[in-house]
């Protein structure tokens, strides 16, 4: 049985084409292919979290700096709910579906079996270390797969824990853990899996979508990109300011759906601005505490690409602007955009990945849909409105990922609903019965018995043959165009 690699350790390419083989001996033997052996390995993962919760807590305080609270919040009690779902639904998810034959293969009988790749490569980020791993695992063990977990490089401390676990909860015939940098990614996308889950970034995307197509693998990426907020003048304005401000403070705007940007009319960026100052105030009464009430930046890296932006848009802050450096801490912080101006502005240039919001004004609905519809498809787009005809217009005029009216953030706990994106911000969904549909392919199967087996389809076709046969299908002699 071989151990899981520690982080201090990173394997090199013969040990990782070795974890694969092991891995793929154990698929094919049938490690994880009924019911009761799938139920237990998902039993194992919500156990893993349930019985580890302080010590998950403490290592992601460490990497990120996050509250106890966030991460039961919006990390644990997301991986123990989709556990959950896919225990109480699994029965029905791998059950066969008939499907009707054609008369023309009485007494044929047909259906459809889900039937899961094999060994799978699951890519996670360092935003949710355990929650964007252990999610998509809990999916793929579901479909029958064996998997293979990367952690974030940029998590040590939640690496070193993945690595501790998992093989103390789940045997390594079913799920390893592969710790190290960038090269270890490189050299396990060198490898040919059954199949490649990814969570990160779009330009890693491409890589990974690259490295899948060498071998025809197939692949969900799940990436990112700027997601917009529409706050029309219809919306409670404090309702509003308190579920904007909560997903965007969520770990510190380090999320991949977090409200990148918002749009509202001209009329109405004061008082928005006046509502989010004021929620800002109830929100964090005492200021901003690393660990305490408030994330961290992740790296140095990140924080001073976002000290960048902040130090370019200065003039034009409305809200916040304070930066902690030796904390690594940045106060939620609104600029205020003109529409004109946005083409050029840095804030605007890429996803932005932390506390920082432009608002900017517009006159006329149109105007936001098209620059909507002329960037990437976002992975969510937030509409807060009490006008269900404008719902209706931007939801049948953008595409998105998600769509969330009148809220943010808040739809990833939904497990009945697909989580994914378009274009540039994913490939493919998961969450609930579409991540176990993810992990599987539709097998067709056809049977037919011995007792009927009608000459008409046997060589040589005769006359008679022809005419029975054109009657069957519906054959009708056409003039061709001239």
């Amino acid at each position: 049985m071989l151990p899981s690699v520690s982080p201090e350790h990173p394997v090199d390419n013969g040990k990782l084409q070795a974890i694969l083989m092991h891995m793929r001996r154990s698929f094919i033997s049938g490690r994880i292919k009924e019911l009761p052996e799938r139920l237990n390995a998902i039993a194992c993962v919500e156990r893993l979290v349930q019985e580890n919760q302080e010590r998950i807590c403490d290592a992601i305080a460490a990497d990120l700096g996050r509250p106890v609270a966030d991460t039961l919040l919006a990390e644990l009690s997301v991986v123990i709910e989709e556990a959950k779902t896919a225990r109480a639904n699994l029965h029905r998810w791998m059950k066969p579906k008939s499907k009707l034959m054609p008369l023309v293969l009485f007494p044929a009988h047909g259906y459809v079996s889900p039937q899961p790749y094999g060994v799978a490569l699951i890519i996670g980020p360092w935003n949710y270390p355990f929650q964007l791993l252990l999610t998509p695992l809990i999916a793929a063990l579901a479909a029958g797969n064996c998997a293979v977990l990367k952690p974030s490089e940029l998590t040590p401390h939640c690496t070193q824990l993945l690595c501790e676990l998992v093989p103390k909860y789940l045997s390594a015939d079913l799920v390893q853990v592969v710790a190290g940098g960038v090269e270890t990614s490189q050299a396990l996308l060198e490898l040919k899996w059954d199949f490649i889950f990814f969570t990160g970034s779009t330009q890693v995307g491409r890589v990974v979508s690259a490295a899948a197509a060498r071998h025809l693998t197939p692949v969900v990426l799940e990436l990112g990109g700027k997601s917009p907020c529409i706050v029309d003048s219809t919306a409670d304005l404090s309702v509003t300011a308190r579920r904007i401000i909560w997903g965007k403070t969520l770990n510190a705007g380090q999320t991949c759906v977090a409200p990148d940007y918002i749009f509202t009319p001209r009329s109405n960026v004061e008082n928005l601005c006046r509502a989010l100052e004021k929620t800002l105030k109830e929100f964090f009464p005492d200021g901003y505490r690393r660990n305490e009430n408030f994330c961290g930046i992740v790296n140095q890296k990140h924080f001073q690409r976002l000290e960048k932006i902040a130090e370019a848009h200065r003039l034009q802050l409305r809200i916040g602007g304070k930066i902690n450096v030796s904390q690594q801490l940045i106060e939620p912080s609104f600029y205020l955009l003109e529409r004109e101006s946005i083409a050029s502005a840095p804030i605007m240039a890429e996803e932005i990945f932390g506390p920082l919001t432009p608002v900017i004004g517009y006159d006329h609905i149109d105007e936001v849909i098209s620059y909507i519809n002329a960037n990437e498809h976002p992975l969510a787009l937030y509409v807060f409105s009490s006008d269900s005809k404008l719902i209706g217009k931007i939801e049948r005029e953008t595409r998105s990922g998600s769509l969330n009216v009148n809220d943010t953030v808040i739809q990833l706990a939904a497990t009945q609903l697909p989580f994914g994106g378009v274009g540039a911000s994913g490939m493919g969904a998961y969450h609930g019965e579409t991540g176990f549909n993810a992990f599987s392919y539709p097998r067709s199967v056809m049977k037919r018995p011995f007792w009927l087996d009608l000459p008409l389809r046997y060589r040589p076709y005769t006359h008679w043959k022809m005419w029975i046969l054109k009657k069957i299908i519906g054959y009708k002699r056409t003039a061709l165009p001239q």
